[in-house]
């Protein structure tokens, strides 16, 4: 019976140790702009997984900011076709950024920590293949209520519909960037909270097929869901009678919108090109 108990807490502990966090020698890292905590800036030992740890040198963790190399064809990274990404909670930013260069392989990066309050994922399109994602983020977005900034472009959602919340939103300029987008993402289904006055975000979402604008809309902007090839349906509340500003005229190039609904639209002050056109 002991040597029983003994095998299955044995079994327990390797467990316990395939799940554990990485080494802090799996990452380069600094002091935070707070002065009190980690920042995580790139990963180390071309691996499959970095389950990244919530503190380090008993310091915590509190962003992880990748801005370069990670995936690229150029990288340490060349020989890993896959690499999983799982972030502690505690969590507060988290950035990963591919704008140059081949991408190589493919990225999962988990649920994120319901105590993020920026993310920014964006990555490029895959040119031969613009159905395949070379950044797959697993689980939802919508539960996370601290979020005050969040941005994805070309990112495989696990989660297809979406809700753009009031906090994301930015004063109407000239010089002002949006607190969100997910340009080029498969996501299928928006809902803009009430609250927003300025809708963007979804060019070339080619699996986006209903979008849901909010009472309190006041601009639409340049390229906000041109060339969204699927988008039949736009939920345009009773109350809305005029939209100040439709900022272009390829809003909705691109799109399947249909004529009942263009007809709605061209009534709230859009004069510019729909799919059909």
């Amino acid at each position: 019976m002991n040597k029983k108990i003994l095998t299955i807490s044995g079994m327990l502990l390797l467990s316990i140790a395939c799940f554990a966090a990485n080494s802090e020698k799996d990452f380069n890292y600094k002091i935070a702009d707070d002065g009190e905590s980690i920042a995580i800036t790139g990963f180390k030992n071309n691996l499959a997984l970095y389950d990244i740890p919530n503190e380090i040198e008993e310091i915590p963790v509190s962003s992880v900011i990748l801005q370069e190399s990670l995936g690229y064809s150029k990288s340490g990274f060349s020989d890993t076709t896959e690499i999983t990404i799982k972030l502690p909670d505690g969590l507060k930013q988290f950035t990963l950024l591919q704008r140059q260069g081949g991408v190589k392989g493919h990225i999962i990066i988990e649920q994120l920590p319901s105590t993020l309050e920026k993310c920014d994922i964006r990555t490029q399109q895959d040119k031969k293949d613009p159905k395949h994602f070379y950044i797959s983020l697993k689980g939802s977005i919508n539960q996370l209520d601290k979020l005050t900034e969040f941005k994805a472009e070309y990112i495989d959602f696990e989660e297809k519909k979406v809700t753009v919340r009031k906090e994301w939103q930015y004063k109407i300029s000239a010089y002002a960037e949006a607190k969100y987008t997910f340009q080029g993402s498969n996501v299928e289904g928006v809902l803009f909270e009430d609250g927003l006055e300025i809708v963007t975000g979804f060019r070339n979402c080619n699996n986006l097929k209903k979008a849901t604008l909010p009472a309190t809309v006041q601009k639409i902007d340049f390229y906000a869901f041109s060339f969204c090839s699927s988008l039949s349906e736009i939920v345009i509340p009773d109350e809305l009678t005029e939209i100040k500003a439709f900022d272009g005229n390829q809003i909705f190039d691109g799109t399947a919108i249909a004529l009942k609904t263009q007809v709605k639209l061209r009534k709230l002050g859009y004069k510019g090109k729909f799919g059909n056109e």
